[in-house]
């Protein structure tokens, strides 16, 4: 109690130890505390299954001339012949993806609620439960649907509903059971669970549906899952055949789907791995700086406190005494920047957590594992940042300490230049970084997107009023003044495709892979695409076996195919009636454009959409709305912008701009402060120095430019450490974009006239300061 008097005594009489130190460490440490919430929540999904250990879903790798796409979808095949083959296999499921859709009962409608199909032994697979319903029926036979408990609520009011009728998308559906709404942290969710015979996968031939497969307890999962692979890899030959596509099974535990999966599309957004190396590096970077920060500013903070040191080792202390008060001064510190840095955690948490697309709780620092993570954390930091200035400040010279000397000047000397060097290469690194992903996406904003997505409304989760109804919508819309063009589409334009096998129509050899797109008349025209060659879709019945390619699938095709040429897709053959520029239909331009049909054989209508004038008002907007409900009074319209479908995916981008901007800017923040503070104890130190100069004849700017030059010199070296680090490390990442910037020297030259900037601010006004003042101060006593 004694020390812990001295100690606040001690901190009240040095305010800048405190007052830069606080702060420093609470920032840093606030990072980490973030960074644990985050990968706990990360590697909390799927956790709360009971079967996590026991269930292997199936994907398949797909290669074709030496691409390689890996699926989490399957075959029919897969869930109806491999339990057959394998018989340590104790049930299966399959999960096929739904959609958006509006569900209705007693006339009230339910816009957007997330559906998925799932086969009968679905519950068992994934060891749930119902609150209301059988499980070993609820999922058989055509029309069930499960829903969660906070659907149950929202529609019927109670979670009684079991055998009430339930509209799903204007079709009836028999509630069978009520199921507690799955933890955010599930790789799939759901509002309404249909049983899978409702839509007949048996008829389907293609990749559709994502498998699972509960495992006996007693079995040898590893070798289980090579059983399962073999089976897949039989049922999978004759499906790659035809198109000269092999295919290599593998499976994948339930329990490290999100972190681990190796499937490029999954039933949600999979852990961004970059994303959680970028936090990690950040908040590592930060609180290095920090931890540099105090123990350069405790250990030259020391030297006042040499006299003090040397009397309490004259009347008997002893270098381990000494040792276990600097502990103590340092655990006080760090536990009340503890403090702090929680508080800061909880304030900046959800702005943090609408930047992850998370659902991250502070409750999670709160459960034991948490707990015990961040007593790791707190011990970390103490002994790290207790440790150095404990041995250097109790191993002074009694002698020279008494004289209030210290002979380890050097020493103090290089801990403050690797304390300056190693916060500027953080923060310049940051800073460099920041600017070419700027540059990167800005670039990437400027290529043309081979189409106008300008002026387009799109209009979604229509009724089947509506679609039956399309064409005639699309001409009465035409009629609208502000109206420039509409069409219809099974896709949705930027919003994925399905795929397909295509050949020239009676040449030998396999069928090679494209994406399709599905539209009805005017999609193309409406999109303004632009065509190599050729005409758009008209309304005519031979424009039913008619089909336009971007440039990337007459190139796989092969020089031959041009308008007029005949296709083999489907039992008739398809006449090309236009080449189409390349379009980024499904990526933004970092990413290679795929081939790509455009079919009109189909009249299924998804999505419609409009190109209006410039300057269109809301009040004409609404008439959008008018004329679509003179179809569907009782439609409930959603329309977005088409601009808004490919600004959003620079998502990933954009969150990377945030995250480094964040760091760069908590890195400057702490290096400024730490700067500005050992400024003042320099000067502090070179007081006299000072004082001699002036009076020997130094002018104010030759004083100056000697207190600058050390900093400026080291903040060099930084800025060479940092653009080496920055370039390659960049470098890398710029190669994952195949539309990508040159590493100007001009972003480097921006980062090092920012860092030079930042110093001359923390430093120059103390060495002015310094150099104005009164040499007579500083030389009274002498």
């Amino acid at each position: 109690m004694k020390n812990l008097r001295f100690i606040f005594r001690m901190f009240r009489r040095n305010p800048l130890l405190v007052f830069v130190n606080l702060p420093g460490l609470a920032i840093g440490l606030s990072a980490v505390l973030l960074l644990s919430v985050y990968l706990k929540h990360e590697l909390s999904y799927d956790q709360h299954f009971q079967t996590k250990n026991d269930v292997l879903r199936l994907y398949n790798a797909v290669s074709e001339e030496g691409n390689t796409t890996n699926y989490g979808i399957c075959l029919r095949k897969a869930y109806t012949e491999i339990p057959t083959r394998v018989p340590e296999i104790r049930s299966a499921t399959q999960i096929y993806r739904g959609w958006g859709v509006t569900a209705e009962y007693e006339k009230q409608k339910f816009a957007n609620m997330q559906l998925l199909f799932a086969d009968k032994d679905f519950f068992d697979v994934f060891g749930l439960e119902l609150i209301q319903g059988n499980t070993n029926d609820a999922l058989v036979g055509e029309n069930n649907v499960v829903i969660t408990r906070s659907t149950a609520l929202k529609v019927f009011n109670t979670v009684d509903c079991v055998g009430k009728v339930l509209n799903v998308s204007e079709e009836p559906a028999t509630v069978t059971g009520v199921i507690n709404d799955l933890p955010n942290n599930t790789h799939f969710n759901f509002d309404l669970l249909v049983s899978m015979q409702t839509v007949h996968p048996e008829n389907w031939g293609g990749l559709e549906l994502y498998t699972y497969f509960r495992i006996d307890e007693n079995a040898d999962l590893a070798a289980v899952g090579e059983k399962i692979a073999a089976a897949n890899n039989e049922v999978m030959k004759p499906w790659g055949e035809p198109f000269n596509l092999s295919v290599e099974t593998g499976t994948e535990l339930l329990a490290d789907l999100h972190l681990h999966t190796v499937v490029d599309f999954d039933l949600s957004p999979k852990a961004n791995l970059t994303h959680v190396f970028i936090i990690a590096g950040i908040a590592f970077l930060v609180l290095l700086i920090a931890m540099v920060n105090y123990i350069n500013l405790y250990v030259l903070h020391g030297e006042k406190r040499i006299a003090e040191i040397a009397s309490r080792k004259s009347l008997g202390a002893t270098q381990s005494t000494l040792s276990r008060l600097f502990f103590t001064e340092t655990s006080v510190i760090s536990l009340l920047s503890f403090v702090l840095a929680l508080g800061l955690t909880a304030l900046v948490q959800p702005a943090f957590a609408r930047l992850m697309k998370s659902q991250i709780e502070l409750s999670d620092m709160f459960s034991l594992s948490g707990i015990l993570l961040v007593l790791a954390i707190l011990t970390v930091l103490i002994l790290v940042s207790g440790a150095y200035p404990s041995y250097y400040l109790s191993k002074l010279n009694l002698v020279n300490a008494l004289k209030g000397k210290s002979t380890k000047v050097k020493r103090k000397s290089t801990l403050s230049r690797i304390a300056v060097i190693s916060q500027f290469s953080i923060s310049v690194f940051l800073i460099s970084a920041l600017v070419i992903v700027f540059a990167q996406v800005n670039y990437l904003k400027e290529v043309p997107l081979g189409f106008n997505p300008e002026n387009v409304i799109g209009i979604t989760n229509l009724n089947n009023e509506v679609r039956r109804s399309a064409s005639s919508i699309a001409d009465d819309l035409k009629q609208l003044a502000f109206v420039e063009d509409a069409a219809s589409s099974d896709h949705g334009m930027g919003q994925g495709s399905s795929g397909q096998g295509i050949k020239t129509y009676g040449a030998p050899g396999n069928f090679k892979s494209i994406n399709e797109y599905r539209v009805l008349p005017g999609f193309a025209k409406t999109m303004q695409l632009e065509l190599v060659d050729g005409r758009y879709f008209n309304n005519s019945e031979a424009d039913k076996n008619a089909v336009i390619l971007n440039e990337a699938a007459a190139k796989m095709l092969g020089s031959d195919v041009k308008v007029g040429s005949l296709l083999d897709m489907f039992d008739e053959p398809l006449t090309v009636i236009a080449i189409a520029k390349n379009f980024y239909y499904i990526d933004h331009p970092g990413a290679p454009i795929a081939p790509l049909v455009i079919t009109n054989y189909r009249n299924n209508v998804n999505n419609m959409y409009v190109r209006i004038k410039e300057g269109t008002t809301s009040a004409q907007l609404a008439q959008i709305d008018e004329v679509i409900k003179s179809y569907s009074p009782e439609l409930i319209i959603s329309k977005f912008q088409l601009t808004d479908v490919y600004a959003n995916k620079y998502t990933n981008e954009e969150r990377m701009i945030k995250l480094v901007t964040t760091g760069a800017g908590l890195a400057i923040i702490i290096s400024f402060i730490g700067l500005m503070a050992l400024s003042v104890l320099n000067v502090n130190r070179r007081r006299k120095e000072i004082g001699i100069r002036k009076v020997i004849g130094s002018t104010e700017t030759q004083v100056v430019r000697e207190l600058l030059k050390e900093t400026f010199m080291l903040v060099l070296i930084a800025i060479a450490i940092a653009f080496v680090g920055s370039y390659f490390t960049m470098s890398q990442w710029l190669q994952h974009f195949i539309n990508r910037v040159s590493i100007s020297p001009l972003y480097f030259l921006l980062s090092a006239a920012f860092a030079l900037f930042i110093a001359f601010m923390a430093v120059g006004w103390q060495s002015w300061r310094a150099a104005t003042r009164n040499p007579v101060e500083a030389l009274r006593y002498e």
